[in-house]
């Protein structure tokens, strides 16, 4: 079992910047260490009945808010190059693997799921297995060509932290819940706008993500939602079944909405996320 409140803690990026993180601990030795990175507009305090229920399974969950987002309220919405968000999530591995002993499972979710790829591909030695929730890897929302080009021009430092608002603003999008869609609409953690030099170095991030199938030898699990206006669930797909793990495994809800977490009754999506991190984590024991 576990305490029903995270724990929030810190921990110093590589460039110094204090990020926060949520850790659900087990009362007894967890089974594995579940490592979660969320979407471009949510952040760790959206999930807290799944990360209750994967505590309550015995895994120690942690949570971690993306600089610029959620609990880290400095530069919000910012970036200065893709590669500073894998190594955000690197430093926060590596000193979890020195301090615990147990498999290391990370589980990406919306936008984070693209992160987790980068992440799994460019560290696998710190990534025992990989969860893509809803993973933002293909979405309909992307740039159209005027604005890829736009983004691809060089521009003065001020034009770079130039804010301009996320495409995903309609609740309606994340799920079909009326409640959680007055959760998004009036929750003052949501980011609802990101930097030029974000959305730049997010088609980068993107780009390195999508080229990452080859290269992903964890065992993998990919969890999709049938309703999700959100991500393009077929070139997910595609992208799946190049991935070169042995291990692989896809679920899909035919009726969700995309925020798995906001269903009626997520407990399905719960029970089954958890069967497959126990089953993964004793594999890798």
């Amino acid at each position: 079992m576990s305490s029903t409140q995270p724990r929030i803690e810190f921990y110093n990026a590589a460039d110094g910047r204090r990020l926060a993180v949520r850790v659900w601990r087990t009362n007894e030795s967890p089974r594995a260490q579940v490592v979660f990175l969320h979407g471009i507009s949510s952040h760790g305090g959206w999930y807290v009945r799944g990360n209750e229920s994967l505590a309550g399974a015995g895994f120690q969950v942690h949570f971690l808010d993306r600089r610029g987002s959620g609990l880290n309220t400095e530069d919000r919405g910012d970036v200065d190059h893709w590669q500073t968000w894998i190594d955000d999530v690197a430093i926060y591995l590596e000193q979890l693997g020195e301090s615990q002993s147990k498999p290391v499972v990370l589980c990406g979710i919306s936008w984070g799921g693209k992160l987790a790829v980068a992440v799994a591909r460019r560290h696998p030695e710190l990534t025992g297995a990989l969860g893509l929730i809803c993973p933002g890897l293909y979405s309909p929302f992307e740039p159209g060509i005027v604005k890829r080009l736009a983004l691809a021009a060089p521009v003065t430092t001020r034009v770079q932290r130039r804010r301009v608002a996320i495409p995903l603003r309609d609740p309606e999008l994340f799920t079909d819940n009326p409640p959680w869609r007055a959760f998004i609409a009036s929750d003052p953690l949501t980011l609802r706008e990101i930097t030029w030099r974000f959305a730049r170095e997010d088609r980068e991030l993107s780009r390195y993500a999508r080229e990452s199938a080859p290269f992903l030898t964890q065992p993998l699990l990919l969890m999709l939602a049938g309703r999700d206006r959100i991500i393009d669930n077929r070139r997910v797909r595609d992208f799946f079944a190049r991935v070169a793990s042995e291990n692989k495994s896809l679920i899909e809800y035919p009726s969700a909405a995309h925020t798995l977490e906001f269903e009626p009754d997520p407990q399905p999506y719960f029970n089954d996320l958890a069967n497959w991190i126990g089953q993964t984590a004793v594999a890798k024991q």
